[in-house]
């Protein structure tokens, strides 16, 4: 293979495969270059489920304080109200991105709807930049979206 034949980043260029005269005349197969051989799944340890545990619970807490200062926020200053509800989105989706455990997902999934309830109960007080998320019910589909995914990926 040359190097007009790769493309950028690293990519190679694959010949088409030779053809070869079936057991019929006009009858021409193609055999396939190679399979790529499977995937094997890392092997992870139990701390690599107790870290995206721990990550999946603290970036829940923090999303929704993010989220209930971007609401706080959106009559006095729009732009600070928009940073803080990207802050909030990007914590969400840095928890499904998919790259720590899929227990990260879970736990942030599972802490909104455990808060929704516990709020809906009225059994614990909640600060009052949190109250207007939980009035939204919000946090229920977000955490069932979670909650999903990480079901999805495990």
């Amino acid at each position: 293979m040359t190097q007009q034949d790769d493309f950028l980043g690293g990519l190679h260029y694959d010949r088409p495969p030779a053809a070869e005269a079936g057991p019929a005349p006009g009858v021409v197969r193609y055999h396939p270059v190679g399979r790529p051989a499977g995937r094997a799944r890392p092997r992870v340890s139990a701390w690599w489920h107790v870290t995206g545990f721990l990550l999946g619970v603290v970036a829940a807490g923090l999303g929704a304080v993010a989220w209930g200062y971007a609401l706080d926020q959106f009559d006095e200053v729009r732009l600070r109200g928009l940073v803080a509800l990207g802050l909030a989105g990007l914590l969400v989706g840095l928890v499904s991105l998919g790259k720590l455990s899929p227990a990260a997902p879970l736990a942030a999934g599972l802490a909104a709807v455990v808060g929704s309830v516990v709020y809906e109960v009225g059994t614990l007080p909640f600060l009052p930049v949190l109250r207007p998320v939980f009035d939204s019910g919000g946090p229920v589909l977000v955490g069932v979206l979670l909650v999903v995914s990480a079901w999805r990926r495990r």
